[in-house]
């Protein structure tokens, strides 16, 4: 699920939030209100439209460490609204 305000991205997908991070969005909030599912805020940018459709058709090129790092990062996030 992604939804989009004015300024702001948000998403439940774990691993689009891992590539937003990646590619240097800034990440303003987790919202932790459903228990069962999560979303990441982002302060939205012009070019993310293209890199979420370009990572979800499988088009999509960077640093795959960063993305891992990212990913961990996110994860990490996840579970902390788990507790």
């Amino acid at each position: 699920m992604a939804t989009m305000s004015s300024t702001t991205y948000r998403t439940s997908d774990l691993y689009v939030a891992a590539w937003l991070l990646a590619n240097a969005f800034h990440l303003e909030d987790v919202d932790y209100a459903d228990r069962r599912r999560c979303a990441f805020i982002f302060h939205d940018g012009a070019d993310r439209p293209q890199l979420v459709r370009e990572f979800l058709q499988g088009s999509a090129t960077g640093n795959v460490a960063d993305f891992v790092y990212y990913l961990r990062k996110a994860k990490r996030l996840l579970y902390s609204c788990e507790q």
